[in-house]
């Protein structure tokens, strides 16, 4: 949904629970109830729409980032299973276990949800809602992002959108001479390198004092670069230059005429941390697996939002909507 869209549906929503410390906002990946216990609940809930063997992995993998993102441990699970009809027994065995396995190795409880065969899809959907807590010193919002702040990436993209390109799309993509080695390495990337963040954002939340993180979802990077700024009223300078993108992603949107920066980005991490902790973060990330750069830096929000390409800054370009659902209407 475009973010003007979603800004009217959002405006004057009312709070009527003085107990929700974040609600639907712009920017923030999950909402916080205080519950009068010791620890807040964190609450996400994302579908999983490609066709996919592991539905249960990724179905927690993108729900846990946006808690993973908040600082918060996920706990208990609900999920919303539709089926096509004439989907065999086995095949619902199949799913339902794989959820089970990926719940226990994430240590995850299975608490409840539905399930449904209807007409109104052609593979199986998994809608997950993800709880989890976290001490109320210890949360992390998008909203905390401040002036002078540095913006590191951890990871580099574009990784769920390229392997869902890669999964579903490999005979388009043949047929419009995407190379067949970079199909076959994006295909895995679901995998290898995968699309969880909960260690990169656990490592630094528990080495520095992070004062945002944001998962890039739709739009890519380029829409988390303004979730950001619109969810912490701050304008933003980004070396575009300096924003990692895997090679055979950079090759498959360049064959299909698709920009990368604006590419479905989930398996990256966006964070905002103080000037003096650059150099801590970095390591901490590196050390846990991952590449980090340094891509830019927060300002006052007058300032705007840019980005520099080649050492000439220009407006931080608007993303209607994101490249992959750009991509399959031209199919």
């Amino acid at each position: 949904m475009p973010a003007r869209l979603l800004r009217e549906f959002l405006h004057g929503m009312q709070k009527l629970d003085s107990s929700v410390l974040v609600g639907p906002a712009i920017g923030e990946d999950a909402a916080v109830i205080d519950v009068g216990a010791s620890d807040l609940v964190v609450v996400a809930s994302d579908p999983i729409t490609f066709a996919d063997a592991d539905l249960g992995t990724h179905v927690l993998a993108v729900n846990g980032n946006d808690l993973a993102v908040m600082g918060a441990e996920p706990r208990w699970l609900l999920i919303t299973v539709l089926m096509p009809e004439g989907i065999v027994v086995d095949e619902v065995r199949t799913l339902m276990s794989g959820i089970d396995a990926a719940c226990a190795v994430e240590k995850v409880t299975l608490v409840g949800g539905h399930t449904e065969v209807t007409r109104s899809v052609r593979s199986p959907i998994v809608i997950g809602t993800l709880l989890g807590t976290v001490a109320p010193d210890k949360l992390v919002q998008t909203s905390g992002a401040e002036p002078s702040d540095v913006l590191i990436l951890a990871g580099e993209i574009a990784i769920e959108g390229t392997a869902i390109l890669a999964r579903d799309y490999d005979s388009a993509l043949r047929a419009q001479g995407v190379n067949s080695d970079d199909i076959l390495e994006a295909a895995k990337w679901l995998t290898v390198p995968g699309i969880s963040v909960r260690t990169l954002a656990r490592v630094l939340r528990e080495s520095i004092d992070v004062h945002s993180m944001h998962d890039p979802t739709e739009g890519g990077i380029v829409g988390a670069f303004h979730e950001l700024a619109e969810a912490a009223d701050v304008g933003l300078i980004v070396d575009r230059d300096a924003v990692p993108v895997l090679p055979a992603c950079r090759r498959i949107c360049d064959a299909l005429g698709l920009d990368p920066y604006a590419l479905l980005a989930s398996g990256a991490l966006l964070a905002a941390v103080p000037a003096s902790s650059v150099d801590e973060s970095v390591a901490v990330l590196q050390a846990a697996g991952a590449s980090a750069s340094v891509i830019g830096k927060v300002v006052p929000v007058d300032e705007g939002r840019t980005w520099t390409i080649n050492s000439r800054r220009r407006l931080l370009p608007g993303v209607s909507r994101d490249e992959l659902a750009r991509y399959l209407d031209l199919l």
